[in-house]
C-alpha cells in the first residue's frame, strides 16, 4: 500500500519542482525608437538607455545563461524623466514602460509576453502649518538609475 501512494507523491513532487525551475538564457537584447523619448530630460539618455537596460538584466541573469536558453527582448515604448521639482508639481514624470518577450525554440512552455511600467512617483508630504519646508532635492539620473535597475529587476525576477 505504501508503494501505491509513494509513487503519485513522488511524481507529484517532481512536477511541481519542475514548475519552479528558472529559465536558461541565451541572448538578451533591448531596443528603443525615438519616439519612445516623452520628453528632453529623457533625450539625454537616448543613446545610452539600451545598453544601460541590457546590462542591468545581464549582470542579475550570470548564473542562468546557457547557450540553449530563451532570448529575451525588450522593446521600450516610453521613457520619461523629470527631477524632483517638476514631478512634485506633477509637471513631469518619470516613466520607463516597456515590452517584453521571451522566446525559446527549444522549449515553447518558456513563452513570456507582457508590458512592464515602471515609474517614480514622489510621495505627497503633509506638514503642519509651523513645520519650515525643506526639499529634498534628487536628480533626473538617480531616477532614471532606479527606474532601469527596478525594470531589470523585474524582468529577471519572472525568469527564476
Amino acid at each position: 500500500m505504501f508503494k501505491t501512494l509513494a509513487t503519485p507523491a513522488i511524481a507529484i513532487l517532481l512536477s511541481s519542482t519542475a514548475a519552479f525551475a528558472t529559465t536558461s538564457v541565451r541572448a538578451v537584447e533591448v531596443d528603443v525608437d525615438l519616439e519612445a523619448i516623452q520628453n528632453e530630460n529623457a533625450a539625454a539618455y537616448w543613446t545610452s538607455v539600451a545598453d544601460d537596460l541590457e546590462n542591468a538584466i545581464v549582470a542579475r541573469l550570470t548564473d542562468q545563461i546557457a547557450d540553449d536558453g530563451a532570448s529575451v527582448i525588450v522593446d521600450i515604448d516610453e521613457l520619461s524623466l523629470a527631477n524632483s521639482f517638476q514631478s512634485v508639481l506633477g509637471i513631469e514624470k518619470s516613466e520607463l514602460i516597456g515590452s517584453v518577450s521571451v522566446n525559446n525554440l527549444q522549449d515553447n512552455s518558456e513563452h513570456q509576453a507582457y508590458t512592464l511600467t515602471v515609474s517614480y512617483e514622489p510621495a505627497p508630504v503633509v506638514l503642519s502649518p509651523d513645520a519650515s519646508l525643506v526639499f529634498i532635492t534628487r536628480s533626473t539620473s538617480d531616477y532614471y538609475d532606479e527606474m532601469v535597475a527596478t525594470f531589470a529587476d523585474h524582468v529577471t525576477e519572472k525568469l527564476k
